[in-house]
């Protein structure tokens, strides 16, 4: 019989100790640097994933809730025109909390909704420059086309513009954001001015000692000059919804 009791006591001592390992492994084992690391490697790969870990518990929301893990976040999976379904929604908040942190994805998506309550003006324009700058390949193509649409733009716009077009033509992603982009410029909320997608492109470049234009049927894959095939771009960019 005693022997019994001791049995039961020395469970009941195991099942508190396992219960005690259990309750003081996440707040102890771990420093809270480490679950921060987590959690941006999380965010890295799923926002979804990074809500469901945020919910857990309040050492979880506290290793979420840092820049890195901001900026680091998912975003681009997102439309980019988010901002005209989430506006004054939570899913906004984290945009704007993300963008904050400098996340190139989120600024693009928070800086467009600026463009558009700005209309075609640097105002609206600069912003976009600010994710472009850091590497964002979409915010590089539509910071590139609008720059280099501006009717009086300056030189140091058109070689910002170009610079910006060079990153997304080395990405290889022209026609993805071309396609992104004219059907959001398509909508009834934009009012920035077309270009004339039947007018061809002239040469200005000092580079090369042949000149040529051109146009729609164009083999472009011949076409050496970036100047050309960016201001080529705009045209089919802004033109395209142009009836």
């Amino acid at each position: 019989m005693k022997s019994l009791q001791m049995a039961g006591s020395s469970q009941k001592d195991k099942t508190k100790l396992d219960v005690f390992i259990q309750h003081e492994c996440l707040a102890n084992l771990l420093p809270l640097e480490i679950w921060s690391i987590i959690a941006l490697m999380v965010a890295s790969n799923s926002i979804e994933d990074l809500f469901n870990m945020q919910a857990t518990c309040r050492l979880f929301a506290s290793a979420c809730n840092s820049d890195a893990v901001y900026r680091h976040a998912l975003v681009s999976v997102l439309p980019i025109a988010c901002f005209l379904d989430y506006s004054g929604t939570p899913a906004m908040t984290f945009l704007r909390r993300c963008a904050r942190a400098r996340n190139p994805a989120a600024m693009l998506r928070v800086r467009m909704s600026h463009l558009f309550w700005c209309g075609h003006r640097r105002g609206g324009i600069r912003t976009l420059t600010e994710a472009a700058e850091l590497g964002d390949v979409e915010a590089c193509y539509i910071s590139a086309m609008l720059l280099l649409s501006l009717g009086d733009k300056t030189d140091d716009e058109i070689r910002r513009g170009f610079e910006f077009f060079c990153v997304v033509r080395e990405s290889g992603a022209v026609k993805r954001c071309r396609e992104v982009f004219t059907q959001m410029f398509a909508g009834p909320w934009s009012d920035i001015p077309p270009a004339d997608p039947k007018e061809p492109v002239s040469c200005r470049s000092g580079s090369f000692r042949t000149r040529g234009t051109i146009g729609d049927e164009s083999d472009l894959s011949s076409v050496a000059c970036v100047q050309c095939l960016a201001e080529y771009e705009v045209r089919k960019c802004l033109g395209t919804y142009c009836v």
